[in-house]
């Protein structure tokens, strides 16, 4: 009898270990995935950067143009559109600079979906003791 209820810890303890061996697992996986997502979101926005810069060169110089051009109107006219395009593209700058950061933090939150739906599936088969072996003694 002693010898049973020692063997039933030991698979207790076993099952236990290795369901937290799985979770520090997936947990690093998911990890290492939001690094690199991260990663890559650095990366896009280095890439916005520089044309962030022009576009402000570009606006700086629609406004000096429209001072030194006060008394033609065509010009004026020409040069409140080009302001308005320049506008939407700063507009357009600022949404893609936001979705680096969108898109790492829909990837965490699938990846912890995913490994809070794996735990879920292994939990039954821990607690039927299927996933130590067949169960028997």
């Amino acid at each position: 009898m002693t010898e049973t209820l020692f063997d039933l810890a030991k698979a207790l303890l076993n099952a236990t270990l290795i369901l937290l061996a799985l979770c520090l697992f997936l947990g690093w996986k998911l990890m290492t995935a939001a690094e690199g997502a991260t990663a890559n979101a650095a990366a896009i926005a280095d890439r916005v950067l520089p044309l962030r810069t022009d576009l402000e060169a570009l606006q700086a110089e629609a406004a000096a143009l429209r001072s030194t051009a006060q008394d033609s109107t065509a010009t004026a006219a020409s040069l409140t559109r080009l302001e308005a395009r320049l506008a939407q593209v700063q507009t357009s700058l600022a949404d893609m600079r936001a979705l680096p950061r969108q898109a790492a933090a829909e990837a965490a939150r699938a990846g912890a979906a995913e490994l809070a739906g794996r735990i879920i599936r292994a939990a039954p088969l821990l607690k039927n003791g299927s996933a130590c072996g067949s169960g028997e003694s």
